[in-house]
């Protein structure tokens, strides 16, 4: 170990603390700490811009399927639209099927229909054929009473003497549904 003997006056001598080095040092360390913050941010920013580029191409490449989830939402509304429309046209309306099944119901062995048709303001008409005319009467009789169909109204009943039955065409209501 060298000891080292400073002869120069107190005012002249160097300080003990080298207060160049430490500014020099101190000023390297700052420089450091600023330039990794600076690093630090352009990396921050670097994967901010890659993440977003990743974002805006998932977005153009959804973009496709959200057009059709849009139009297929469309699609869900008008057809709902057009089936609320199609259930309050049909709420008062009977079907066909059921007309015919309660006519099947109704009708007894003795009588026939040829034909039947759809009139104005939900009636029926009804054509067809009874052995006797009484028949035809406990016909109408049980149309009266039936659920479905009210006020029947014989419009032409006449004897087919050649065939033994009576051609019969009348007019029955049909009751709209209840909600």
């Amino acid at each position: 170990m060298a000891v080292k003997i400073n002869l120069l006056p107190p005012s002249e001598r160097q300080p003990r603390w080298p207060v160049n080095q430490l500014m020099a040092v101190g000023a390297i360390m700052i420089v450091t700490v600023l330039m990794g913050i600076v690093g630090f941010q352009k990396y921050t920013i670097w994967r901010l811009e890659h993440e977003l580029a990743v974002a805006q191409q998932q977005y153009a490449l959804l973009q496709a399927t959200q057009k059709k989830m849009l139009l297929g939402n469309s699609k869900n509304q008008q057809a709902a639209a057009k089936t609320g429309l199609l259930l309050t046209l049909t709420a008062e309306r009977k079907s066909w099927y059921t007309i015919l099944n309660r006519l099947a119901v109704v009708t007894p062995p003795q009588i026939w229909l040829t034909e039947l048709t759809g009139g104005d303001k939900g009636s029926l008409q009804i054509k067809g054929n009874a052995l006797t005319y009484p028949d035809l009467v406990t016909f109408l009789q049980l149309l009266e009473q039936d659920e479905l169909l009210t006020t029947p109204q014989l419009a032409k009943a006449e004897q087919d003497a050649k065939l033994a039955i009576t051609r019969f065409e009348l007019t029955v209501k049909i009751k709209a549904a209840q909600p």
